[in-house]
């Protein structure tokens, strides 16, 4: 059963979407600035299950303005994800900053895919943000996630000849990288390995092929969405893998 905060970010999510499918800018940006001061309450009051759910309903309306392709409001959410996303990393909430790094991710790799390109920078941005977080954080997940999002945005960036963002993500990756070298943290072996790893975990499974990581074998990565079908029927995200950090929570 949900928590009334938990409820109140899935209605709030909810509206936001019927505003994007419904062209309302307006109210669309309307309901991201309410998910925004309620994660902010929740991270004053420490509820990191409760901002999950906000980091999921800012996820939604971000992937649906793709889709309507608005990029006002789809920057918008990356931007509202931001802001919480970096108090989250002082109070070492990495669950929390895991489901951030996984909206951003979504996000920005359908702006690539859509030539997006201002919600895209700054969804390299956010994630090069909340990587160098995890890693002066010593968070495991969250700094090998981050550096294979931006790797799959430097990926369809590439295959659409968007320099630039290509390039940029790239940049961010290996900055994450090195940043987590330097603090003896997770070697650049083990980062290169992780999304190889999922990506054959993800081949095991037929109802997991969406989870393929863009740029890696598999019968239906990623990039292959068609934009009719473009992040239809979302599913509820899972816990973190384990044998993460012991400082995670």
């Amino acid at each position: 059963m949900f928590s009334l905060n938990e409820q109140k970010a899935i209605e709030l999510g909810e509206s936001g979407e019927k505003a994007v499918r419904e062209q309302n800018e307006y109210d669309a940006l309307q309901y991201i600035g309410y998910l925004r001061e309620l994660g902010e309450e929740l991270l004053n009051a420490d509820f990191e299950t409760d901002l999950k759910r906000v980091a999921i309903s800012l996820r939604n309306i971000g992937n649906k303005a793709v889709q309507k392709r608005s990029e006002s409001v789809a920057s918008s959410t990356v931007e509202a994800i931001d802001a919480l996303a970096e108090p989250s990393v002082e109070k070492d909430f990495s669950n929390a900053l895991w489901s951030f790094s996984k909206a951003v991710q979504e996000i920005g790799k359908g702006a690539a895919q859509m030539e997006m390109l201002e919600t895209a920078e700054i969804a390299v941005k956010a994630l090069e943000i909340i990587g160098r977080g995890a890693v002066a954080k010593k968070m495991e997940v969250v700094t090998l996630w981050t550096t294979m999002a931006l790797e799959e945005i430097g990926y369809l960036a590439g295959k659409k000849q968007l320099e630039d963002l290509s390039n940029a993500a790239k940049t961010a990756r290996e900055g994450i990288i090195t940043a987590s070298e330097d603090n003896g943290f997770i070697p650049r072996e083990q980062i290169v390995r992780y999304p190889q790893l999922i990506s054959q975990t993800v081949s095991e499974f037929s109802d997991m092929q969406n989870l393929q990581p863009a740029g890696y074998e598999g019968s239906r990565p990623n990039e292959e969405f068609t934009e009719d079908e473009f992040f239809e029927g979302e599913v509820e995200e899972e816990e973190p893998e384990t044998g993460s950090s012991g400082k995670e929570k």
